[in-house]
């Protein structure tokens, strides 16, 4: 049973992932859409690549099942440590950029990251995402 749950995971991405892939930006727009959409212009910007169908979709089955998130937690950690409050997170696929924010969130206690602000663009909004950075404490804006 356990096989087909997981089987089931990693097939249901791929059948989506065509329809919810978006264009890749240059570094210029994407410099362009954080100064204008972003609240603060004092930002870290992390670009979370885009490997295709197939490797965003077992990426997305990998952060949901094990929260194996390609060490973008790790470096989201240091950000903290770093006292860096406004990090701006982009990915052309707004369902590898939710699920890798959603596995993120759900490691820090709530309101643990009270004044931090995170800055997508790549998403729409996601009421999923706005409420896990709402028991944390963070804030989210969606740019598009």
């Amino acid at each position: 049973m356990k096989k087909i749950k997981l089987g089931l995971l990693v097939l249901i991405p791929f059948v989506f992932q065509a329809c919810v892939t978006n264009k890749h930006l240059s570094n210029a727009e994407i410099i362009q859409k954080s100064t204008l959409g972003c609240p603060s212009h004092d930002m870290t910007i992390v670009t979370i690549p885009s490997r295709g169908l197939a490797g965003d979709a077992l990426a997305i089955a990998a952060v949901k099942t094990t929260g194996s998130d390609g060490g973008f937690s790790d470096d989201f950690s240091k950000f903290l440590k770093l006292n860096i409050k406004n990090v701006t997170v982009v990915c052309s696929n707004p369902e590898k950029l939710e699920a890798i924010l959603l596995n993120n969130f759900s490691l820090y206690k709530n309101d643990e990251l009270k004044d931090i602000n995170i800055c997508t663009i790549g998403i729409t909004n996601s009421t999923r995402l706005v409420n896990e950075a709402k028991r944390t404490g963070a804030t989210v804006t969606f740019v598009q």
